[in-house]
């Protein structure tokens, strides 16, 4: 495909224009430094460290998973302290969602937090889901939810989440995530419930090979039989499983600055296996993961991407084109979204 190379300035404006989806977002990634203000002196909240926006905005400055972590779940999620509260979240997923020109998208949310704090997972999801439907009504952005059961409380408690999502469907829970302390949750722990959720008909899904080698990514495939791995960047190290990864075509959901900033494997993009991934034939896609903590959206992610010459525009263009087909909608969906997206990109052949 010939493509005009615009000047370097146009090509946000390039990746803007296309609608797009993205498959690998945290909810809670999502909050805004205001939301989280707000929500502290809602609550008249005392976290340690934490006396103004601009501890805030610090305290985003993660250094490694662990840190990620324990922002994730001692600082973001614990200003939530009642259900409503998400009702903000969601706000700040709407606007990350326009920003970027997100058409679809499939988030994790992590209720384990939540519910230990003594919130209803159906109240919760009440909410999302009232919200999912009126961001679709009003903006034509559609979200679906993978419900999080997370390795960092252990197996019977991801089985609990599983059961309340049995208990309590909702048109916009489409499946489980492992996601989580990866160091401490081996996946094998979880095969009881991915084989429940499976039979249930939920999709499946887990963060595989981010924080621990290739094996991790084994395990998720053989014992939970997922249907894409989350970050998968430690496949680098095994040939046998990028040649099986290629084979499979099993989709990886990659996150350079996620990578980037966590530093377990990777310090930049030059050194992002994203690009071999690619070149070997593997099933990538480009997404943010967390787009307020690490300061990355989804369109900064692909400039990147481009203003280090990992990758040229049309190939950008295919890996917009592969996180749609690597999507849970069906065929006839992604080949009609397929269609308005590539009547946007034949403008710049």
């Amino acid at each position: 495909m010939q493509i005009k190379k615009p000047a370097s300035k146009d090509y946000r404006n390039i990746l803007f224009s296309i609608p797009k989806t993205e498959i690998h977002l945290h909810l809670e990634g999502m909050a805004s430094v205001d939301t989280i203000w707000s929500l502290i002196q809602k609550h008249k909240l005392e976290i340690p460290g934490i006396s103004n926006r601009e501890d805030i905005i610090n305290r985003f400055k993660v250094k490694n998973l662990d840190d990620f972590i324990d922002l994730f779940l001692n600082v973001i999620q614990n200003c939530y302290r009642e259900e409503i509260d998400l009702t903000l979240q969601m706000n700040d997923a709407r606007e990350y969602l326009k920003r970027n020109n997100i058409i679809y998208t499939e988030v994790f949310f992590a209720p384990s937090k939540f519910l230990i704090n003594g919130f209803s997972f159906d109240v919760m999801m009440d909410y999302l889901d009232h919200d999912a439907e009126k961001i679709k009504k009003e903006d034509g952005i559609e979200i679906k939810f993978l419900i999080d059961v997370s390795r960092s409380f252990g197996s019977e408690n991801a089985m609990n989440n599983l059961n309340l999502v049995l208990k309590h469907r909702k048109p916009s829970i489409i499946g489980i995530g492992l996601g989580g302390a990866e160091s401490k949750g081996p996946a094998k722990d979880y095969k009881a419930v991915f084989e429940m959720a499976r039979n249930a008909g939920l999709k499946v899904v887990a963060h595989a090979g981010e924080d621990v080698g290739p094996e991790s990514i084994w395990s998720a495939i053989k014992d939970l039989q997922v249907l894409r791995i989350g970050h998968g960047i430690s496949a680098i190290q095994d040939k046998k499983l990028m040649n099986y990864l290629k084979k499979s075509q099993l989709p990886l959901e990659i996150c350079p600055m996620s990578n980037i900033f966590t530093k377990k494997y990777v310090s930049s993009y030059k050194d992002h296996p994203i690009r071999k991934f690619y070149d070997k034939g593997m099933y990538v896609t480009v997404n943010t993961d967390d787009p307020t903590i690490f300061g990355m959206e989804l369109i900064d992610e692909y400039l990147n991407l481009l203003n280090n010459n990992i990758f040229s525009l049309p190939e950008i263009f295919d890996l917009i084109k592969k996180n749609l087909y690597a999507t849970f909608l069906t065929t006839p969906e992604k080949d009609a979204m397929w269609k308005k997206m590539e009547k946007v990109i034949n403008k710049y052949k």
